[in-house]
């Protein structure tokens, strides 16, 4: 399987965090004023005044909110960190913070997210909320980890050139690559079925409703259901690929791969991955990415032998609405 995500020590027991329905007051950690964000993006972005004007206006210019963009004050009144909530498709969202100096500053950060969240999942807009952080920077891990979010996975980001000369993969008896689209319902059940035992973040599943999960890769980057793939051996689903187009990054994105349990170890996986980027290679889209849990290494393998190469690990760090274990 794999997730991008957009995204640490991996816990062998994945659950997720409940937050309460009512955000508890803090008049320290408030949501910043339109008048007051180019200082905030300056603190949030860790840049000069005139870098964050560039990035502020990006942000306008590309309609990206920043309604949800906060900040945490001092006793005095001084800013001291700041972070920003970006809405993903299906009741997702990505959580950028300021960096962290030092203990003292990782304490006021705590307080600012546990704000941010339980605000923004209080509005009953969003389940899950997700953030990638750097491997070694063991007080931006602990800062997130108290204020309530789980490690998942140490997320292998790879990429590899989209060439234009690839070619379909050969037939294989009782197997059928399609395109067409199936029913939610038949889609559902079989994202599922990739899910059980998985190798790739075993507990992301748990944190999310199966619709949401299925909305969200339809609305990433630019829905083509012509890029979706399911697999079928003897006329049943067995594995599903989800490639998105992403022109804005130049790239083509492996958003989802997965196959079934009775379908894996059967070389089924680089049949259905081959089709894929044979989709991908249609695109004039320079690249083609995908991330996977460092844990799957038999996805690791295959994309290595497909010409990926590893390009950044993340930790995949994520705090739920909904109150589950694996």
């Amino acid at each position: 399987m794999v997730m991008v995500t957009n995204t640490q020590p991996i816990l062998n027991r994945c659950y997720a965090i409940f937050v309460s329905p009512q955000p508890h007051m803090d008049d320290r950690s408030l949501p910043v004023e339109p008048s007051q964000r180019l200082p905030a993006l300056e603190k949030l972005l860790g840049k000069r005044r005139a870098e964050s004007s560039r990035f502020l206006e990006a942000f306008n210019r590309e309609g990206i909110s920043l309604k949800d963009l906060w900040k945490r004050v001092d006793h005095r009144g001084d800013l001291v960190a700041a972070g920003l909530l970006s809405s993903n498709p299906g009741r997702t969202a990505s959580l950028l913070i300021s960096p962290i100096q030092n203990r003292e500053q990782a304490a006021e950060t705590t307080l600012l997210i546990r704000s941010m969240v339980e605000h923004a999942i209080a509005d009953g807009q969003l389940d899950l909320i997700q953030y990638l952080g750097e491997p070694n920077d063991d007080l931006e891990l602990s800062v997130l980890k108290d204020a309530g979010f789980i490690d998942l996975a140490l997320l292998v980001s790879m990429e590899r050139s989209n060439s234009r000369g690839a070619k379909p993969p050969r037939a294989l008896d009782n197997v059928v690559l399609t395109s067409h689209p199936i029913a939610d319902e038949a889609m559902l059940e079989l994202l599922e079925k990739t899910y059980e035992d998985s190798l790739d973040c075993p507990g992301l599943s748990k944190l999310r409703h199966g619709q949401d999960i299925l909305d969200g890769h339809r609305r990433g980057g630019n829905f083509d259901p012509q890029l979706w793939t399911v697999l079928q051996i003897n006329g049943v689903n067995a594995g599903v690929s989800i490639v998105n187009c992403t022109p804005a990054a130049d790239c083509m994105e492996v958003a989802y791969f997965g196959l079934a349990k009775f379908a894996r170890n059967k070389g089924l996986g680089a049949h259905l991955l081959d089709h894929a980027l044979f989709l991908a290679a249609k695109h004039p889209q320079r690249s083609v990415l995908l991330a996977v849990d460092e844990r799957n290494i038999p996805a690791l393998r295959l994309y290595s032998s497909r010409g990926f190469r590893v390009v950044t690990r993340r930790v995949a760090l994520a705090l739920s609405s909904l109150k589950s274990s694996t």
